[in-house]
Order: C-alpha cells, then sequence, then structure tokens
C-alpha cells in the first residue's frame, strides 16, 4: 500500500481514495504519459476528503476543485489552494486564548453524546479565534481525532461510557480515541499541526477551490482531465454522517441526489453536459452489491467510448459487516474521445 507523508494531513473520510490514487492516476497514465502532466488541468469536482486532488497536486497538474459542503470546500482552502502558508505554533497559541465571543453551543448541543466537555469547551473557544481556513482546518483534524471515525454519527459506543467514567464498557477497538481524549488541547493541536503540514507544498500554479453545485462547477470551468468521485448510489449520505460537522460549521444540507438509489441517473445528467472535457476519470462503487458494472458503462457509453477496471476494495472497514466487505467492488471508468 503507497504510504505518502502528505496524506497524513487528510480527515479520515469514509470513500476516501487515499490507497486508490495509483490505480487511478495509473489509469490516467495510459491516455496521457507522465511527463505530459505537468501544467495539464486537473478538475475534482467532488472534492471530499482531498486525497486525489492533493496526489494530482504532488504530480504537476494544477487543480480546479469543487465541492458544496463547507467541510470539504475548507480541506481544498487549506491543502489544494494554499502553497505556502504553514501552522505555527503561534497560530496555536492564539487559538486558546479566551474570546469573549463564546457562545457555548458545542457545549450546549454535543455533549455528552459527541465530545468530552473538555474538548467541547475547547472547540467552543476556538472556532471563533480562528482567522483562516487553515486553522479552521485544523480544528476539523482536532474533532476526527478525538471522535472514533468507525462511529462518527453514533454517541453510544464511545463518547457517553468514556464522558460518564465506565472505561470498562469501551471496546479495545476504540483505545486510540480513549488515549486521544485523555491529552489537553494543546498536545493535540501540536501533534496534528506537523500532520497538517506535511500535506502543504507548492506545485507552481494558483490552484482554485470552488463551492457551488457540480452542475454549475462543470459548466463554467475547462481543464484537460475531469475526475467524478461523486456519492455513490445507495450509500449511507455524508450530509448525514457528518451532520454533527455541518452543524458545527452552520450550514445543514438535504442528502444528496447522488446518493440516492436514483444517483446513476444523476450522474448521466452530469455527463451530458461534460463533453468539453478530453478525458473523463470516474470513481464509482458497487455498494455491497447494490450497483452494476454493468450499467455504469453503459451510461458511460452513450456519451464517448470508455475502459473499466474492478478491484476488491473494503470501504468503512469499521463499519461495515464481513459479508459486505466481501462483497465491496471499487470501479475505475476512464472515458476518452475516440481518434
Amino acid at each position: 500500500m503507497l504510504k505518502l507523508r502528505m496524506f497524513d494531513a487528510l480527515l479520515p473520510y469514509f470513500g476516501g481514495k487515499r490507497k486508490l490514487c495509483p490505480l487511478i492516476f495509473k489509469g490516467v497514465r495510459k491516455y496521457i504519459p507522465r511527463e505530459q502532466w505537468q501544467g495539464k488541468v486537473f478538475v475534482d469536482a467532488f472534492l471530499g476528503s482531498g486525497a486525489v486532488s492533493l496526489y494530482a497536486k504532488s504530480q504537476g497538474f494544477k487543480i480546479i476543485c469543487n465541492d458544496i459542503a463547507e467541510r470539504c470546500f475548507i480541506a481544498g482552502k487549506a491543502l489544494i489552494e494554499n502553497n505556502s502558508i504553514y501552522i505555527s505554533n503561534t497560530d496555536i497559541c492564539r487559538l486558546i486564548l479566551p474570546n469573549e465571543g463564546n457562545d457555548h453551543d458545542i457545549e450546549r448541543e454535543f455533549v455528552p453524546d459527541v465530545f468530552s466537555i473538555k474538548h467541547a469547551a475547547f472547540l467552543d473557544n476556538a472556532f471563533p479565534n480562528c482567522q483562516s481556513y487553515l486553522e479552521k482546518y485544523l480544528l476539523l483534524k482536532y474533532i476526527f481525532r478525538i471522535r472514533p471515525y468507525s462511529k462518527f454519527s453514533s454517541p453510544n459506543a464511545f463518547n457517553r461510557p468514556f464522558e460518564d467514567g465506565r472505561f470498562d464498557e469501551i471496546k479495545e477497538t476504540y483505545r486510540g480515541a480513549m488515549s486521544n481524549n485523555l491529552k489537553t488541547p494543546l498536545e493535540l493541536l501540536d501533534i496534528l499541526k506537523d500532520k497538517v503540514n506535511a500535506g502543504i507544498f507548492s506545485n507552481g500554479f494558483k490552484n482554485e477551490v470552488y463551492k457551488e453545485d457540480v452542475f454549475d462547477f462543470v459548466s463554467k470551468v475547462n481543464g484537460d482531465i475531469l475526475y467524478l468521485d461523486p456519492p455513490y448510489s445507495g450509500t449511507l449520505s455524508y450530509e448525514g454522517e457528518y451532520n454533527i460537522l455541518d452543524k458545527i460549521l452552520g450550514e445543514v444540507k438535504p442528502k444528496s441526489k447522488f446518493s440516492a438509489n436514483t444517483g446513476m441517473d444523476v450522474l448521466d445528467e452530469l455527463l451530458a453536459i461534460s463533453g468539453k472535457f478530453p478525458l473523463w476519470v470516474i470513481s464509482f462503487g458497487n455498494a455491497g452489491g447494490k450497483n452494476e458494472l454493468s450499467r455504469l458503462v453503459e451510461i458511460v457509453s452513450k456519451y464517448r467510448k470508455c475502459e473499466e477496471k474492478e478491484y476488491a476494495y473494503k470501504h468503512c472497514e469499521a463499519m461495515a459487516s464481513e459479508e459486505h466487505k466481501e462483497q465491496c467492488r471499487e470501479w475505475l471508468i476512464v472515458g476518452y474521445k475516440a481518434d
């Protein structure tokens, strides 16, 4: 498995593509030789955690990316658009200074189901102190550090027992979360600062980050490669799973049309307006057997020639049943224009 230090900067998003990046760009290389990547424009319409855009940035592409979710937009501003500004010890000190604008909303709404009182109090004070997207991103990293990833939207497995001191009821799988919750905010920020900074570098281009409806975004921008990694049909919605984050950031949205059982039809509509991009690269999954590769190939083939690959891939390993994990497949579709 590829291990790149820059990936330490990413949020542990379900559906993230850090493990699949080498396969995705192997597909790109077949149609655009590696020596031609420098300066080519890579358009990422569903940024998510930012793994694919960050990898593309490291390979010399200019990046134009988009996501309708504020949490993803913050990631894009911090890691993709940002080429040279790092988190400093001064930034961390400012986050912990008392803030008169602290309204204690996180303490009131999310203790004890989501956060312990110590960490909620810190977050309530720190968010008003933020002066940049980079600092907000550090706080998102902080939240994922203290909140078990596999149970992000469920309070019963870890947070209530932890806050009540019922440590013997907490499963061994949450040892890391327990250790992190026992640390002070300053200790955690010091660890996370280095991880976030590892994902900040320059590719020599002014990269662009948008926060728009994907149809508006695709209609507006131009590029050499259009990468599409929409929410998969028939899967958990990001809006549901990360509702807590969205509430903290002050922006709650309805479930994406792409997550519905008819999500492939919505993807069809998007491809219909995407003909200006010379190369399409599409990531999609079978949702544990709910989706069919033949259906996706049929959709893409309406517009251009395509090549498909299928990989065994276990999504959300800590969340899914063994049967579901064994059935999971990840697909890579490359759509190209015939000569």
